[in-house]
């Protein structure tokens, strides 16, 4: 393998001389290496000339081998970037987009290797042996003492990131430079990120398994014949290719299956700020610069552009900007790339001349403004498109076709939409409904509802934010290999999450599903299996959770799901009742719940079986088990069986009241206040229906903690807190209600002039006063009472 990579690099002779370094790795031929960043319009406009110099028989990409079969598509002439190849795994793991633009240097490499007709391969790790791996495996645990070279180039350049030192270095200093200069610039920077990462905290053994694996395909190009082989890899990677110690092998991961596809991506996903790690700022600024073609006074041109381009935003969005500004930008700018000394101005000269000249330097108000336009302007919404007779799967045309039948937004709308349907009501709202149900079944981003997180109640209208974006397209071809319409793509997405994960939890949430995306065949095996395997593992909150399920299909609740009156009728009879009775059964092994959905779901349970409806079962042992809770229970469970027997009738409120009085008078060292605590979360998650019942109860308490003094309620605040914290709004306003009634009427005004933080400090001032006052007379306290 050495005859056939050439000489070995000595890593010390390398990292104690930059030049030898350099001359090793631009003098090597075999290979002969292009080293980029994945998007640098300087090497992007260099990649041709360097490639005609390099006349290769062969070209190696630093591409997974999976998706070799879409460079072909990736070169086509009518291919319009920016586009993206995306893979997966078939199981739904390691979804990752390799996207490119008009100036990356891969997309350059294969549409020259297209246009002259030479071979060009995917070498890199194949996905099935990477998609586990953890990056941030390094090969030594912690950092040597060697200088960081990295952090002193950008210490020296005034930067703090890696993606300003490249730009400073190879980017605004390409303009008008040869391309082999460029190419050994990029070589040389690309040795000194990696010489800085490899003495602090070591390469990640990810990286060093691709490079092994490139260095043994490159090994068997040039045993099979190649004489003039060119590898285009990240700058990062070259010095890998002509030396390295060999890692421990990935292993072979079998026959996994991974799903590649070649899509359409977008401008505004490119950028950094939108979240792509390897992402560049302004896309718009990087095109203009390939599109110049390396010339600096064609960037210089562009520069004026955009100054135009964002004024002229700036006055659409209502704020007085006009063509002094613009030339003051372009001015300040060019005055920039001639102290810096530089070809003409970069990404970085132009964007300090804007907050100077249209922002000046005000990060709020005006600045925003500026920021905005800039964003509009210098980000962009290009699209790209793929060329005709691309292959897709067969589930991506169906879903665009059918969301044109239903006026559903798809690849072609660019922006997000708010919509607001009412499936149970409307047919045309219902299909819709039923097909991006079955979409988000699938695994398929695209819908995402609207509203408070913790709204969880059914409703009528159904309020979702709809954005087909590049994710979206991606995951289609993925989803298509479980069928080619959404039902079947739909179905198979849910029976495989039942596939070996067969949990109560999962087996409630696919009979969810599948009712939300019309599976009637799906929904009678769930609901089959509710009777058999689910009630013997499920918990009470579970089995809870199953009924409310169950009964929102037979009430025909749920818009993908409507059975007629027999059916709906079979399952009320068959299914809940043996839910219910498994819920029965399981309040007696409660007793040592701390958890507040168990009682939660007691409360629940109690409501089910007191009702009238078909598959109502009597209250005996529910009687009998909340007694023994009440006494027995741990202190949550107290609270609350004692509440709902109150609700009940199997306890007079008055005699329950006086109980929870005890509790507040027996607080009085740490653990009583933790039990009370407690016993109050349990008692108040019963607030609604037990105010209801009866006011009693409530008032009770009150009268408790209106007889303590100042000391004895300070010290029980912290339980009665926590206990009231479980409350809802409305449930916390009844309370409040209620007290208003005990009070003759008057109601509580919890409006606070000051902050909780003075009136604390205020009422530690008070108490200890107080304590002052007692210490010299004690009698003094009293002269209010006598008087």
């Amino acid at each position: 393998m050495e005859e056939a990579l050439g000489p070995a690099i000595d890593a010390r002779a390398i990292a104690d001389s930059p030049v030898a370094a350099l001359e090793e790795l631009a003098g090597s031929d075999a290979p002969w290496i292009i080293g980029v960043r994945h998007h640098s319009p300087a090497m992007a406009s260099c990649v041709p000339a360097l490639l005609d110099a390099a006349a290769p028989d062969v070209i190696l990409l630093e591409l997974p081998e999976e998706l070799q079969r879409w460079l072909g598509w990736l070169g086509s002439a009518e291919l319009e970037a920016p586009v993206a190849l995306a893979a997966a795994r078939a199981d739904g793991r390691g979804l990752l987009f390799y996207p490119y633009a008009d100036f990356s240097p891969e997309l350059a490499t294969v549409r020259w290797a297209a246009r002259h007709s030479v071979a060009i391969e995917a070498f890199d790790l194949p996905l099935r042996l990477s998609v586990d791996e953890k990056p941030e495996e390094r090969t030594q645990l912690a950092p040597s003492d060697a200088t960081d070279l990295t952090e002193a180039l950008q210490r020296h350049l005034g930067v703090d990131s890696g993606e300003e030192m490249w730009d400073r270095l190879i980017e605004v200093r390409a303009p008008g430079q040869e391309p082999e200069a460029v190419r050994r610039a990029a070589l040389l920077t690309g040795w000194a990120m990696r010489t800085s990462q490899e003495s602090q905290g070591g390469v990640p053994m990810l990286d060093l398994r691709r490079e092994a694996w490139m260095r043994r395909r490159l090994a068997a190009v040039t045993s099979a014949g190649a004489k003039r082989p060119v590898a285009v890899v990240g700058a990062f990677h070259g010095p890998a290719l002509l030396r390295g110690d060999e890692p421990a092998s990935a292993g072979d991961a079998g026959k996994v299956e991974v799903v590649t596809s070649l899509i359409p991506y977008a401008f505004e996903l490119l950028d950094s700020r939108s979240g792509y790690p390897a992402g560049i700022r302004d896309p718009e600024w990087q095109q203009s610069v390939w599109a110049a073609g390396g010339t600096a006074e064609a960037i210089s041109e562009s520069c004026t552009d955009f100054a135009v381009r964002i004024t002229r935003e700036l006055r659409g969005r209502g704020h007085p900007a006009g063509v002094p500004d613009s030339r003051e930008v372009v001015r300040v700018a060019g005055d920039l790339s001639r102290l810096r000394q530089l070809p003409s101005a970069g990404r970085r000269e132009l964007v300090e001349a804007l907050q100077l000249c249209l922002a000046q330097g005000e990060p709020l108000g005006r600045g925003r403004a500026v920021a905005r336009a800039m964003q509009s302007v210098l980000v962009g919404s290009r699209r790209g498109r793929l060329a005709d007779g691309t292959p897709r799967s067969g589930l991506g045309p169906h879903v665009e076709t059918l969301f044109e039948e239903l006026a559903i937004p798809g690849p072609r709308n660019t922006e997000a939409v708010e919509v607001r349907w009412d499936p149970l009501r409307s047919d045309l709202d219902r299909r819709r409904h039923v097909a991006v149900q079955r979409l988000t079944a699938s695994g398929v981003p695209y819908a995402t509802p609207m509203g408070g997180a913790n709204d969880q109640a059914p409703t009528l209208t159904v309020a979702l934010r709809l954005y087909w974006g590049p994710a979206t397209t991606a995951m289609l071809e993925l989803a298509g290999v479980r069928g080619v319409t959404l039902e079947q793509a739909a179905e198979g997405a849910l029976r495989h999450q039942l596939a070996g994960h067969e949990t109560a939890d999962v087996q409630l949430a696919v009979l969810a599903a599948a009712g939300e995306c019309g599976l009637p065949r799906l929904v009678h095996e769930q609901l089959d299996a509710l009777a058999t395997k689910f009630v013997s593992a499920a918990t009470l909150p579970q089995l809870i959770a199953a009924v409310d399920v169950v009964e929102r299909l037979i009430r025909g609740h749920v818009p993908g799901y409507q059975p007629d009156e027999a059916r709906a009728a079979e399952i009320g009879s068959q299914v809940v009742p043996v839910l219910i009775a498994a819920a029965v059964h399981q309040v007696e092994g409660l007793q040592g719940s701390d958890r507040i959905e168990d009682a939660q779901a007691l409360l629940a349970l109690v409501r089910h079986t007191q009702s009238d409806e078909p598959g109502a079962i009597g209250d005996t042992r529910i009687k009998w088990a909340l007694a023994r809770l009440a006494t027995d229970g741990s202190p949550l469970m107290q609270g609350a069986a004692g509440a709902l027997r109150v609700l009940l009738g199997h306890e007079p409120a008055h005699e329950f009241s006086e109980r929870v009085g005890s509790w507040v008078d027996a607080a009085s060292d740490r653990q009583s206040v933790e039990f009370l605590a407690k016993r109050l979360r349990g008692t108040l998650a019963m607030a609604a229906p037990l105010l209801e019942a009866s006011s009693e109860v409530t008032a009770g308490l009150a009268a408790r903690i209106g007889a303590l003094n100042d000391d004895g309620f300070m010290r029980r605040l912290p339980a009665l807190r926590d206990g009231f914290d479980v409350m809802s709004p409305a449930a916390r306003q009844r309370f409040l209600d209620s007290l208003a009634a005990a009070m003759g009427g008057h109601r509580v005004d919890l409006r606070l002039e000051h902050s909780r933080e003075e009136l604390a400090i205020w009422t530690e001032a008070d108490r200890r006063g107080r304590q002052a006052v007692e210490l010299l007379d004690p009698e003094v306290l009293e002269w209010p009472k006598k008087g």
